[in-house]
C-alpha cells in the first residue's frame, strides 16, 4: 500500500519514528535545521505537541497540514519564534 503524509514535517516525523532516520540525513530535515530549527526541538515536535499559534494553541501537525515544503518550513520557523 501507499501512505501519504499530511505535510513534509509529518513525513519527516514518520521517517524519524519508524525508520530511525536522523533529520540531518533527510532533505527536508537538513533544510529546516539549516534554517534554524534545532534537533532538540525536532525531537519534541515529532510527537505532535500542542504549540502556540498566532491566534491560540493547537496541534503542531494540524498547523502544518496540507502545506508544501516552502510553506511548511516557513510555518515551522514562525511556530519556533512563538515557542
Amino acid at each position: 500500500g501507499v501512505h501519504a503524509s499530511a505535510s513534509p514535517f509529518e513525513g519527516l516525523a514518520e521517517k524519524m519514528n519508524w525508520l530511525q532516520v536522523k533529520p540531518s540525513e533527510d532533505a527536508f530535515g537538513a533544510a529546516i535545521i539549516a534554517d534554524g530549527l534545532d534537533e532538540a526541538t525536532l525531537a519534541k515536535w515529532i510527537l505532535d505537541p500542542v504549540v502556540t499559534y498566532p491566534d491560540g494553541k493547537g496541534s503542531l501537525f494540524d498547523a502544518l497540514e496540507d502545506s508544501d515544503v516552502d510553506a511548511c518550513a516557513a510555518k515551522l520557523k514562525e511556530l519556533k519564534a512563538l515557542a
